[in-house]
């Protein structure tokens, strides 16, 4: 009667080579995962800027802008901020309501906003008055990630933000 204990050395080779097969095909799988969380991360911060900026206005009864600048990653940036002068630029003292980059590997590839209503898309700002409402009569932000996957932060002349899927 053998009495040994443990594992032969064609056991381990097995179980090693089932784990090694395993991990090869959930590896894709949980890149692509890990992608789209970063993605969903930084579409709740845009998402959310939105909505700071426009209750900030509304309860200072003055202008917030919301810039953002295109990019990748930290190159991909936004920021809200309490307008006093009008300008639409961000002055020395104005207070920030939010700000923020993009999470590695997802890009800000479009934010456009109809500035006055004239069909001009070409601007990376928008602005929320005392009374909530935007300058223009909508905008948006579009974000994808290294996989293609394409959201878009959707701002309506209401001073409403949705989210969409692409």
């Amino acid at each position: 009667m053998n009495n040994d204990k443990g594992f032969t050395l064609l056991e381990l080779m097995v179980a090693v080579g089932l784990i090694t097969i395993l991990v090869g095909i959930a590896a894709p799988e949980f890149k692509q995962w890990t992608a789209s969380q970063r993605l969903s991360a930084s579409v709740r911060s845009i998402h959310s800027a939105f909505q700071l900026a426009r209750l900030e206005a509304i309860k200072g009864g003055g202008n917030v802008v919301v810039a953002f600048s295109e990019g990748t990653g930290s190159g991909g940036t936004y920021s809200a901020f309490v307008d006093e002068d009008g300008d639409r630029d961000r002055d020395t003292g104005e207070k920030i309501i939010a700000s923020g980059s993009l999470s590695n590997q997802v890009t800000i590839g479009s934010a456009r906003f109809d500035l006055g209503g004239t069909g001009t898309k070409d601007k990376l700002k928008t602005h929320f008055d005392s009374r909530g409402l935007t300058t223009g009569r909508n905008g948006e932000v579009r974000l994808t990630n290294v996989y293609g996957k394409a959201v878009r932060v959707v701002l309506n002349s209401a001073g409403s933000s949705r989210v969409d899927m692409m």
